[in-house]
């Protein structure tokens, strides 16, 4: 049984989009108009998120926008089910992965052999993307903040009146041990996915929610510091 929506923030819930908590996190933001979602898990995610917006008194007109933060299956394996499912949602994502999640571009590669050879007959999810954003335009108040190395056009998300950081995959806590670019092995340039989260220190935050892990709230940005102090990428 899907978990209820967690209250993060006014408007911010924290979706669990897989089995086991906080092992898949999307979100949903709440606006005027109805739902945007952020990332969508895989595909068995579907019947989760539905059952969290009928929570929230919500039903598929309701999901007004999906945005979704990068090209990885445990982020748009659930795109084209949602979309069956709520048709008119607005599909929105940065420019490189709109390229890849839309099919006009390869997938990024994984940095780590293995894992690439094991992923190398894997196909993506495709859906058209409508709506292309960059590193400053907003996705219902949160500021887009382009943090490549994960994939080339990953992103993380800031809502900067009240330093709520999603961070998406720029870092991560899988199982237990928060790292930068959630595993080196995931990353498709991990050097710059230590740039990147380098240039989310200089942010204000107070809040952090990861893809993967448990959010946190006391000390974050000291958190990610140490993270990046002890990243050898």
């Amino acid at each position: 049984m899907a978990s209820s929506p967690e209250l993060i923030a006014p408007g911010v819930y924290r979706v669990d989009a897989f089995v086991l908590s906080n092992g898949i996190n999307v979100l949903l933001l709440e606006n005027d108009d109805g739902w945007t979602l952020v990332d969508t898990g895989i595909e068995s995610s579907v019947p989760r998120i539905r059952d969290a917006l009928a929570t929230l008194g919500s039903g598929p007109e309701d999901l007004k926008r999906i945005f979704l933060t990068h090209q990885h299956i445990d982020h748009t394996g659930g795109i084209q089910g949602l979309l069956e499912w709520a048709p008119h949602a607005e599909v929105g994502a940065p420019e490189y992965e709109a390229e890849v999640i839309s099919g006009r571009r390869r997938p990024d590669l994984f940095s780590n052999p293995v894992i690439r050879f094991l992923a190398r007959n894997a196909q993506l999810p495709t859906a058209p993307v409508g709506k292309v954003l960059r590193e400053g335009d907003l996705v219902s108040r949160f500021r887009i903040i382009a943090t490549p190395g994960h994939t080339l056009g990953h992103v993380s998300l800031l809502r900067d009146e009240d330093g709520i950081l999603f961070t998406a995959d720029a870092f991560g806590c899988l199982p237990r041990k928060i790292r930068v670019g959630l595993r080196k092995s995931f990353c498709t340039d991990p050097p710059l996915a230590k740039r990147s989260a380098q240039k989310l220190l200089a942010e204000r935050f107070g809040t952090v929610i990861f893809a993967h892990g448990p959010f946190v709230r006391t000390g974050a940005n000291e958190r990610l510091r140490e993270v990046v102090a002890r990243c050898r990428y």
